[in-house]
């Protein structure tokens, strides 16, 4: 009797663990039960093709383990579920580059070891290096300053807050490393001395957090919400003063409590990327409030261009305060790579652009930072940028062929860069290593620029009274907001980047051609264009693109279909509601 309740427990125990096992395998294949996708950058790796020979070396069992690892069935719940054991039980985050302090607020780590002085270490072996790579950023950009000046061009740097200097009374307990240079501290210190025009938001919060009711970062957040606001109007200020110009400026109403701001509650970037099941609670203290604000423009006021070189603070300033409101033209270039116009990407790189062109056209260029990432200076852009300036192609091309022969027949540097490398891609290789030496540090290269002094020499282009013709037709263009609007839609019509369709009507303008301007936007065409812009507004608002995310799965589409989806019914809402008018003609004329 007892062998046979025996047999009956495992019995329902093995079907209990095969109803288990089978219920994985169909979610794995099938996915019937939604999941929260898991917040963070994932690679995850293709399946594997089956090859025998494959097999025989073990590629096929390491890359299908891999394969495994990343999409059995309820993933997500599962890593969930034990990063809340690990928070719960040991008050410990399963995330390497997220750190919890007091009262769990929670910090990047390279903000934490930029306060206790140890982020240096992360990019230079020690001070006197540090010291040497932070005075070349310095001289670049005063250089750069300079030569910019006489366009009436005007460079200034804006350091946006960091979360670990306002509040450091909640980070984690740690040493201070008093052997560093602190880069921050540093460029602030030779900015003064050299006189670049330089506005440290740090000083200004650590002033205001005491006065101001409510706290300036949210406890699980790493970027301002609403603070930045503040900030905008103290930098809008700081522009004024350095051209003697009027600019929008804010004025502000009641406060008032709020959960969310851009779909993120209370901005919880870092509680979202320890991927919890459950929401952290906090002390009502950190309760998280807002103001009602708006800009105001008169008569007196002016709206210059400005380019910005600058890092994810400045997205979240866009998404409170629409560029377009301020700026007469304005661009982003996120960390110096990723080109964005207002919020809406508009190339996949910076290098392909006419940095050029984009340099001289803007009013102000404001190198954009915050203290952990002062480190790496502006990302190459006071590099290139002097080379833009001083260095014609021709010249360029000279010193790079130079630079390759001299080290064809080096054999430490073959070793160094291409020891696998048959000579016949040999020199491919030292073509991509050279462009790296010349544009990390084009004093070493080209000695018309070297030295403490600007530069005397200009690029070749800045002789012609072409270029400044053209300079001139695109800053008319770029300024007519209707004049854009046309050109918008011959990218989209043709295909085409809007830095080929801006140049393609300079040169109509410029020889006497039928221009996109004449022509009527089409209906089909104009609301292509405000459905690419919103797809990129959906991809650049995180909560925004992860509901698309969830609907793609649900579906059953491709992420890329789903934001085609939304951004679509956005746009058609906004005509239906009448918030958006469409042009009155169906034709677009097209543009010989």
């Amino acid at each position: 009797m007892k062998r046979g309740k025996g047999n009956i427990f495992y019995g329902i125990l093995f079907g209990l663990l095969m109803v288990f096992l089978f219920s994985f395998t169909i979610q794995e294949h099938f996915k019937p039960f939604k999941t929260k996708e898991l917040m963070g950058y994932f690679l995850k790796p293709n399946k594997p093709k089956f090859r025998w020979e494959w097999y025989k070396n073990g590629y096929f069992q390491q890359h299908l383990e891999k394969y495994i690892a990343s999409n059995y069935g309820f993933r997500e719940p599962i890593i969930r579920l034990y990063h809340q054991y690990c928070w719960d039980f040991f008050g410990k985050e399963y995330v390497s580059y997220i750190h919890s302090g007091k009262e769990r607020w929670l910090y990047y780590g390279h903000n934490i070891e930029d306060y206790y002085g140890t982020e240096m270490y992360q990019w230079y072996p020690d001070s006197k290096s540090a010291q040497q790579g932070y005075e070349q950023e310095v001289r670049l950009m005063n250089k750069v300053r300079g030569i910019l000046a006489d366009y009436d061009v005007t460079v200034l740097t804006f350091i946006a807050p960091s979360k670990s200097i306002i509040y450091p009374e909640y980070l984690p307990q740690r040493e201070h490393d008093t052997t560093s240079l602190n880069a921050r501290e540093y460029f602030i210190k030779r900015f003064g001395e050299t006189g670049m025009p330089c506005f440290d938001m740090n000083e200004y919060f650590l002033r205001m957090k005491d006065t101001c009711s409510f706290y300036l970062f949210p406890p699980t957040g790493d970027h301002w919400n609403f603070s930045c606001v503040y900030a905008t109007d103290s930098l809008l200020h700081f522009m004024e003063a350095q051209r003697g110009i009027r600019m929008p400026h804010l004025e502000y109403g009641n406060e008032w409590h709020s959960e969310c701001r851009i779909g993120e509650p209370q901005n919880r970037d870092l509680e979202g990327e320890l991927n919890l099941m459950r929401p952290i609670k906090f002390n009502p203290k950190f309760d998280y409030k807002e103001r009602d604000y708006w800009l105001v423009s008169d008569s007196t006021t002016v709206k210059p261009s400005a380019l910005f070189i600058g890092n994810s603070f400045l997205l979240r300033t866009m998404a409170y305060i629409p560029p377009q409101e301020v700026f007469s033209d304005f661009q982003f270039w996120y960390y110096n790579k990723v080109a964005y116009q207002d919020v809406n990407k508009i190339s996949d790189s910076v290098s392909f652009l006419n940095r050029l062109d984009y340099m001289l056209d803007a009013d102000f260029i404001v190198w954009f930072s915050s203290s952990s990432q002062m480190y790496r200076a502006t990302e190459g852009f006071a590099e290139d940028a002097i080379i833009q300036l001083c260095i014609g192609d021709e010249r360029f091309r000279q010193r790079q062929e130079q630079l390759i022969d001299s080290l064809f027949h080096d054999q430490t540097t073959h070793n160094t860069i291409a020891w696998n490398y048959p000579d016949s891609l040999y020199r491919i290789k030292l073509e991509s290593y050279t462009l790296d030496l010349l544009k990390k540090n084009p004093e070493a290269y080209f000695p018309e620029i070297a030295g403490e002094g600007i530069p005397t020499v200009r690029n070749p282009k800045l002789l012609e009274d072409d270029y400044w013709a053209k300079r001139n037709i695109r800053l008319q263009i770029k300024r007519d907001p209707d004049w854009m609007t046309k050109v918008a839609s011959f990218m989209v019509a043709q295909n085409i980047t809007l830095q080929q369709a801006l140049d393609q009507e300079t040169e109509n303008v410029l020889y006497g051609r039928p221009l996109m301007r004449d022509t009527k936007v089409g209906n089909k065409e104009y609301r292509e264009i405000l459905i690419r812009q919103t797809e990129q507004q959906i991809i650049n608002y995180k909560e925004w693109y992860d509901v698309a995310k969830a609907d793609a799965q649900r579906l059953g589409i491709t992420i890329e279909e789903s934001v085609r989806n939304h951004a679509t019914y956005t746009v058609d809402e906004q005509i239906r509601q009448g918030k958006i008018t469409l042009p009155e003609t169906d034709t677009v004329r097209e543009n010989k």
